[in-house]
C-alpha cells in the first residue's frame, strides 16, 4: 500500500512540474497581450472622442453657413500636403481616403498662406485642384476654406462645398466667412489636441511591439521609428523627449527618481515664467 502511494505521488508531481511551466508561459503572453490591448484601448479613448466632437462641430458651421458639404483637412506629413480627417455630406467616406499634394487646391493655398478663400465658381479658379473632383465624383462649384490655427501654428483647412438645394448656389458672405472662423478657432484646438493623441496611440503602438526586444534594442527601435516617422515638427520633438525620459527613467529608481524631480522643478519653473509675464502668481492678485 505504501508503494502506491508513493508511486502515485511522483505521478502526481510529474505533471504538476510541467503544469507550471505551461502556466508560466501562459501567464507571461497573457499579461504581454493584455498590456498591448490596454494600450489600445487607452489610445482609442483618447482619439474617438475628439474626432467625434470634430464633426458635431463640422457639421454645426456646415449649417450656420448653408453648405450641404463640409470637410476637415489636417497636415499631412512636413512637406505641407493635406488628408481628410472628417468630412460630412454625399461623397465623405470617399474623401476620407484621398491625400492632397503640397500647394495643391484651394486648400492647398490656404494652408501655405493662412488666409481664408471664398471662392464663388470655381472653374474660373487657376488653384482649383479638380482631381478631387475626379476621384469621389462630385461637382465643386463654389468654395469657402478658412485656415485652421494654434497659436499661429497652421494645423488644417476648414472647407464648405456649394450651398443646400439645386445650383446655380450663391457665393459664400463675407458674414458667412466670419461665421466660419469662429467655428475654426474651436475646430483646430481639437485637430491639435487629435493629432497628438494620435501620435501618443502610435508611441504605444510601437512600445507594445518592441515590447520583446532587449532595453537597449527597444529603445534604438523607437529611436529609429521616429526618426523615419511623418509628423508635425513640435510634435515629433515632444514624442522624442518622451522616449528620452522612458529611456532613463527605466534605468534604475535613482533614475526614475532624478527625471521626476527634473520635472517637477521644471513644471514651477514655467508657473514663475508664466505669471512673471502676467504680473500676478497662480495664487492671485499681490500673491494672495
Amino acid at each position: 500500500m505504501a508503494k502506491k502511494k508513493e508511486t502515485k505521488s511522483d505521478d502526481a508531481n510529474g505533471p504538476k512540474k510541467a503544469s507550471k511551466g505551461r502556466s508560466k508561459d501562459a501567464n507571461s503572453f497573457e499579461t504581454q497581450l493584455r498590456a498591448a490591448i490596454n494600450a489600445v484601448e487607452i489610445a482609442n479613448s483618447m482619439t474617438s472622442p475628439l474626432k467625434r466632437s470634430i464633426e458635431n462641430l463640422l457639421r454645426l458651421a456646415a449649417q450656420s453657413v448653408g453648405s450641404d458639404e463640409a470637410s476637415v483637412l489636417v497636415r499631412d506629413g512636413n512637406e505641407g500636403g493635406l488628408r481628410f480627417l472628417v468630412a460630412i455630406g454625399e461623397v465623405a467616406d470617399k474623401l476620407l481616403t484621398l491625400r492632397i499634394p503640397p500647394g495643391k487646391g484651394i486648400a492647398g493655398f490656404v494652408f501655405s498662406s493662412g488666409q481664408p478663400m471664398a471662392v464663388a465658381d470655381v472653374a474660373q479658379e487657376q488653384t482649383f485642384y479638380a482631381e478631387v473632383d475626379r476621384a469621389v465624383g462630385f461637382s465643386t462649384q463654389t468654395i469657402l476654406a478658412t485656415p485652421l490655427r494654434v497659436e499661429g501654428e497652421m494645423v488644417g483647412v476648414l472647407e464648405f462645398v456649394n450651398r443646400e438645394g439645386d445650383p446655380p448656389y450663391k457665393p459664400f458672405t463675407p458674414d458667412e466667412m466670419d461665421q466660419a472662423a469662429h467655428f475654426a478657432d474651436a475646430i483646430a484646438t481639437l485637430v491639435d489636441a487629435h493629432e497628438s493623441a494620435g501620435l501618443i496611440e502610435t508611441l504605444f503602438e510601437q512600445s507594445a511591439k518592441s515590447a520583446q526586444d532587449e532595453a537597449g534594442e527597444s529603445g534604438a527601435s523607437l529611436r529609429q521609428w521616429l526618426r523615419e516617422m511623418q509628423a508635425a515638427p513640435e510634435h515629433r520633438d515632444l514624442l522624442q523627449m518622451a522616449v528620452a525620459l522612458r529611456d532613463v527613467a527605466s534605468r534604475g529608481d535613482a533614475e526614475r527618481e532624478l527625471c521626476r524631480d527634473l520635472l517637477d522643478a521644471l513644471a514651477r519653473f514655467t508657473e514663475k515664467r508664466a505669471a512673471a509675464s502676467t504680473g500676478y502668481s497662480s495664487t492671485g492678485y499681490f500673491g494672495f
